[in-house]
């Protein structure tokens, strides 16, 4: 029985990836339709492949994430091999045995550089990672002809079936279905690794990428163009981590203030501005720890994203959060916060001994456990409140900071009230 959670994240993860599939259909389509143009631009398409590894190798190195640096030498050799191996007709056994090299060593060593621990890029531990995967890369070149003879002497010493070995073009297939059947799979790995930890998902992209090139390896230009595109989404993601790196707040995962700020920059006439404190927070933290209280931050974090009414949540700092409702008045907004505010009050969150289980998903079943039936566990089930002041644009408040300045104001009557509510 799969996990509904992990379905869920496997469709989402897919929803995610299919602006990706669209580049690739298009780039498919470019090369079947637009061959005379790719012609006539054949030299400067042939560079820009290199020419976009070589940026995303640059800008790898100067936001310091030497996975990407890893990834961009990977396709680079991949792409190398491509243009002084295989341009000869596939009958040859050097070449097949080179086809069948590349369509597995990629996928590793993607996934070799993806499961490596995080280093900074110029740390003496990504000269090991460049290893895991040169070395295999000498021993196949140094090899290559005695590699060759012992595939052909495979081939004919084994009773396999043509359209399982044939490198020759099977409907719009070149890659032998055996191999193909696996870069799939390879890729199905990469695919779910990325839903456990979200950290595959570039390396799914590129093995998909892979498997379409080599799959219709016949057309012309396509390992050029698809080496482009898969620079091309190397590039993406490393500007969408670093951009997360900058606006995103760590711990929680919500925009943090320098988002906000830039976001009250851009607001029209008409927006109202809430501000929200989780309450007897320091009280909280001294009791139970700052484990505890950052457990704390990412449950009502996750509460507030939930925001309905067009919201856009933000971590302000410490214990405050704000919400954004751009084109709303109070009174719109007013029946939104109160169930974000109703939520987090009737979350329980238990606090167990040290021996509690470190697997989430065990966590998980516990705790449903323990709501379901009282647990005879030295166990003690607690929940936070937040209080919640808003204020919204007007004539006379038309600046961002005097919105927030009276949303703040807000915020402390609720406090002074007895905290939990929301005030305006």
């Amino acid at each position: 029985m799969f996990n509904a959670n992990l379905v869920s994240t496997v469709k989402t993860k897919i929803k995610s990836y299919l602006p990706a599939l669209v580049v690739l259909v298009a780039v498919q389509w470019l090369l079947e339709t637009q061959t005379a143009l790719l012609k006539d631009w054949v030299s400067f398409i042939n560079w820009s492949a290199y020419g976009m590894l070589i940026i995303v190798a640059g800008v790898a190195m100067h936001f310091n994430r030497a996975v990407y640096s890893h990834i961009a030498v990977i396709l680079a050799i991949q792409f190398f091999m491509i243009q002084s191996l295989l341009q000869v007709p596939l009958a040859e056994m050097s070449a097949q045995v080179t086809f069948i090299f590349l369509a597995v060593w990629l996928p590793l060593a993607v996934l070799t550089v993806v499961l490596m621990p995080y280093k900074p890029a110029y740390h003496g531990f990504q000269l090991f990672t460049v290893a895991l995967y040169l070395i295999p890369l000498g021993v196949f070149y140094w090899q290559l002809e005695s590699l060759g003879q012992a595939y052909q002497s495979f081939l004919a010493t084994t009773d396999l079936s043509v359209e399982t070995t044939a490198f020759w073009p099977v409907v719009w297939l070149v890659t032998p279905y055996w191999l193909f059947s696996l870069s799939l799979v390879m890729g199905i790995v990469l695919m779910i690794l990325d839903a456990f930890t979200g950290k595959a998902a570039l390396g799914f992209l590129l093995v998909v990428v892979q498997t379409l090139m080599l799959a219709r390896f016949s057309v012309d230009y396509q390992s050029t163009l698809m080496t482009f595109v898969a620079g091309l989404f190397a590039l993406y993601f490393l500007l969408k981590q670093s951009w997360q790196l900058v606006y995103l707040d760590e711990l929680t995962g919500l925009p943090g203030r320098r988002a906000m700020n830039e976001t009250m920059q851009g607001l029209g006439r008409k927006y109202a501005l809430a501000m929200m404190d989780v309450d007897h927070f320091k009280k909280f933290n001294d009791t139970y720890g700052h484990d505890i209280g950052d457990q704390v931050l990412k449950m009502v974090a996750a509460r507030i994203s939930e925001v309905t009414g067009g919201g856009k949540p933000f971590r302000y700092g410490g214990e405050e959060f704000s919400i954004i409702f751009p084109g709303c008045s109070i009174g719109q907004v007013l029946p939104h916060l109160e169930a974000v505010r109703s939520a987090i009050e009737n979350y329980k969150m238990t606090i167990r001994d040290e021996d509690r289980p470190k697997d989430n998903t065990e966590g998980q079943k516990q705790r449903t456990k323990s709501n379901s039936k009282s647990s005879g566990s030295a166990s003690e089930q607690v929940s936070v409140t937040i209080s919640i002041g808003v204020a919204e644009r007007t004539p006379e408040t038309k600046d961002a900071n005097a919105v927030l300045k009276f949303a703040d104001n807000a915020l402390y009557r609720a406090k002074e009230a007895g905290r939990n509510q929301v005030c305006t």
